[in-house]
């Protein structure tokens, strides 16, 4: 012989009671879970979000990511799911739509909710670096005419461009067209030397290499700027 079972509440019968009360009542006097406030921001030259201290390149992953880590599940909440829906309300401003299943003494329950925040607009340090002219090599073109050195320029661009997925810093800061051919000033030193072992290959040259002594870093180590001349046409 079963009994019927009433919310304490608002008298609706039902067999899922959670602590006396139906599922509305109960959700209407306890959360399921509380979203944390968070920051993101976003690098207004080169569009890489920061979040939890680290740049990374944009994406709808690392923001979903954050939403997630800033949810805060009940104590009493078991067998948890969650679900992020990011609504974009403008460039920068976002609504996210979180709903999240679980069970609380053996009933099912699903609450939603909505939070909005702002991608905040602020400049990376390797993008500061860049318009200070921060540079950690230099590379050198050199061809036979104006217009294969053009055309080496344009190689080296493009190979920069790729480059700056990986190294915000591997970028040409300055260029300056000379005499004997155009230099150009790159904010990272990695960036440059994997940049120069490409064009070696493709100009089936060795690049000429020197160091100059520019300072010290904290930990006492010598710090250096490379100069990497490459000659298009010369030989191995």
């Amino acid at each position: 012989m079963s009994f019927e079972r009433f919310c304490a509440k608002c008298g609706k019968a039902t067999e899922d009671l959670v602590g006396g009360l139906c599922s509305n009542c109960y959700l209407k006097k306890h959360s399921l879970f509380e979203v944390k406030d968070f920051n993101i921001e976003r690098c207004v030259k080169c569009g890489k979000l920061r979040i939890k201290g680290r740049w990374g390149s944009y994406n709808n992953e690392l923001i979903n990511g954050e939403v997630l880590a800033k949810i805060k599940l009940g104590p009493d909440l078991l067998q948890p799911k969650i679900f992020v829906e990011l609504i974009p309300m403008t460039k920068i401003d976002f609504s996210a739509k979180i709903k999240v299943m679980g069970f609380v003494n053996e009933v099912l329950l699903e609450q939603t909710k909505s939070t909005e925040f702002s991608i905040n607009k602020v400049s990376c340090d390797s993008c500061m670096k860049l318009v200070s002219n921060y540079r950690e090599a230099i590379i050198q073109l050199r061809a036979p005419s104006k217009s294969e050195t053009s055309a080496m320029l344009e190689v080296t661009k493009n190979l920069f461009f790729l480059e700056q997925s990986k190294d915000s810093l591997a970028a040409i800061v300055k260029t300056f067209q000379g005499k004997a051919g155009i230099d150009l000033w790159i904010g990272s030193r990695k960036g440059a030397n994997r940049v120069v072992r490409k064009l070696e290959k493709l100009y089936k040259t060795n690049a000429v290499i020197s160091k100059k002594l520019i300072g010290v870093a904290d930990g006492g180590a010598e710090k250096f700027r490379v100069t990497y001349c490459i000659k298009s046409g010369a030989s191995k």
